[in-house]
């Protein structure tokens, strides 16, 4: 890719993709709903692992969140999927911290939701 374009890397069921852009040198993967920016990551893992919080939150909102402000439908969400948005928004120590957790259990956490979001997208595709 050369300067200033994009390049969609995944697309989903929800009207929702994860964008690559490059600026000049660096690189952005962004989390799109209904081609609108939700929210954006220096590294694609992070993207996906967000891309599965909002498919098994059934999306977000991350409107006057602020910079770790948490949104509702996350705040209402079951504690996997609170630790799961901790530890993409910050880091997995920091997840582990604020739950008063070992890392593990938080990984632990990031697998099921991952698997989960994994097995809601397949269904979709089997009700489509």
């Amino acid at each position: 890719m050369s300067e200033n374009q994009e390049k969609v890397i995944e697309e989903y069921d929800c009207n929702c993709r994860i964008i690559q852009k490059q600026r000049n040198l660096t690189k952005e993967y962004c989390f799109e709903e209904s081609q609108k920016q939700i929210n954006s990551f220096e590294n694609l893992p992070a993207a996906r692992l967000y891309a599965d919080i909002y498919t098994v939150a059934d999306g977000l909102t991350e409107k006057q969140t602020g910079e770790r402000g948490v949104p509702p439908a996350i705040a209402r969400a079951s504690e996997e999927i609170r630790m799961t948005y901790f530890a993409v928004q910050m880091s997995i120590t920091y997840a582990a911290r604020a739950f008063d957790v070992d890392e593990s259990v938080v990984q632990d956490a990031i697998n099921r939701i991952h698997a989960q979001a994994e097995e809601q997208r397949s269904q979709t595709e089997k009700d489509a």
